[in-house]
Parts: C-alpha cells; structure tokens; sequence
C-alpha cells in the first residue's frame, strides 16, 4: 500500500514552491497536500551566497527526508544529501509509476465498469509494491500477477493490454570491486580507471573504500554480466598500470 507520507531517510520527489532567504519550500509530488522545508544549510555542503543558483521556483528535485512530523505537517527535507545516482534513480522510479498510472486510469476508462482504478491500484500496491512492478510482472508473468489478484476479469484486461504494449524489464546485473591507489595522486588515478570502464548501461558507485558498486543493465542477464565483466577489466588494468591494484567485480 502506498505510503501517506513521507518517512525519515525516504527519498522525495519535489517541485520547488517558494524561494526565501534562509530557505526552500517545496510540495511532495507524490503525496498530494503534503508540502516540506529545505533549511539553506540543506541546499549544499559549500558556502551559499545567492540561494537561487542552486533552485528556482518549479524547478523538481529530489530530496532526503531529515524529520517527518505529519501531525503538524512538518517535513524537513535535504537537498545536499542526495547524490547524482540516488537522484537519477529516484526520478526513474517516480515517472515510471506516473505512466502506470496513467495507463491504469485509461484502462479504467476504456472498459468503464471492468475497472474501478482506484481499487485496482490499491490492490496492486498492496500486493506488488508499486504499479509500475505490477504492470511488468503483469507482461512477463502473467500468470503470477492474476493468482496474486481477486478480481480476475480486470487481471485479464490488464494483463492482455501489458502483453501487447509494455517491453520486459531490462535485466540488472550487480557487483562489488575493491579498488586501491596508495600514491600521492591515488583518488585522481581511481578516477580516471573508473572513466576507462565507462560504457552504455554500465554504472558505477562509491561505497566506501576501497570498495566500488557496479550495475550493468542490457535486454538479459548474460549480456549485462558479460558488459560487467568487460568494464571491470578495462578498470583494473588501468588501476594496474598506474600502480595501483583491483579485485572483481565479484557479483552480489
């Protein structure tokens, strides 16, 4: 079922509202109502001099949620504690459920009394976690998405519209490296072997050193372990030539 608000450490997709001296009041795009503040010194880690050359009114970004008191319907929100993956990431999510929802409110319209799209989507989201899930469940299995439902006949509309029109899920494939440069110039050497295994579908992040996260997305799970593969050779025999050394990645 989908949240009413907002909870601590969430991540939030905004639209920039109002503009002030020591601040930022934005609304939670998908929680209808629902509005937070950014303190300036939530805006970014550096010194701010004109709070407008990092938001602007309607501008969306997302955000971290510091506090959360619906009661008083507070929420204090963080801007410079996201960083550029978790933001990409986050936007995907967030505009992949705005489709499915428009696709279940046009079903609902479609086949007018077939589909009640608000119980439609409260059972999905109960039972899948996210529309957008439960739309690509719904086109590679159907049969998993119908005996997870109660209401077969809007399952079958469903499933029949998601067979002809929505692709498979791209596969992911995950691994861990551990990348060490011991010399005076190590984090640039780090850089610039990351930079060599750069390719499409190929993304990598920082965890904590010495160790990196790879994801490699591709149309199946061979073709991503196999770009994944690829990438992190081109990674380590950089590192290595510059004196530094690597392990990995090794899959999660």
């Amino acid at each position: 079922m989908k949240k009413r608000d907002p909870e601590i450490g969430d991540l939030a997709v905004c639209t920039v509202r109002d503009v002030r001296d020591f601040g930022v009041v934005c609304s939670l795009d998908e929680f209808p109502g629902k509005e937070g503040f950014i303190h300036i010194t939530e805006i970014s880690s550096g010194w701010i001099k004109y709070i407008r050359d990092y938001v602007r009114e309607g501008k969306r970004i997302v955000c971290k949620v510091l506090d959360a008191n619906p009661s008083r319907g507070r929420f204090d929100l963080s801007l410079r504690r996201v960083n550029d993956h978790q933001r990409r990431e986050k936007l995907k999510e967030w505009k992949n459920e705005q489709r499915a929802e428009k696709i279940i409110a046009n079903l609902s319209n479609q086949f007018s009394g077939k589909i009640d799209k608000i119980a439609a989507a409260e059972e999905m989201e109960e039972k899948f976690g996210s529309l957008a899930y439960a739309l690509d469940l719904a086109a590679v299995e159907p049969e998993q998405f119908s005996s997870d439902l109660k209401n077969k006949e809007w399952a079958t509309v469903i499933i029949d519209y998601a067979k002809e029109n929505l692709k498979p899920p791209i596969a992911e494939v995950r691994g861990i490296f551990k990348l060490k440069d011991n010399s005076g110039n190590g984090i640039e050497i780090i850089k610039k072997a990351l930079h060599a295994g750069e390719r499409d579908g190929i993304e990598i992040t920082y965890l904590g050193a010495p160790q990196y996260r790879i994801v490699s997305h591709a149309e199946d799970a061979k073709i991503a372990e196999e770009n994944m593969k690829k990438s992190g050779e081109d990674i380590i025999a950089y590192l290595k030539k510059h004196g530094g050394i690597g392990e990995g990645p090794v899959k999660e």
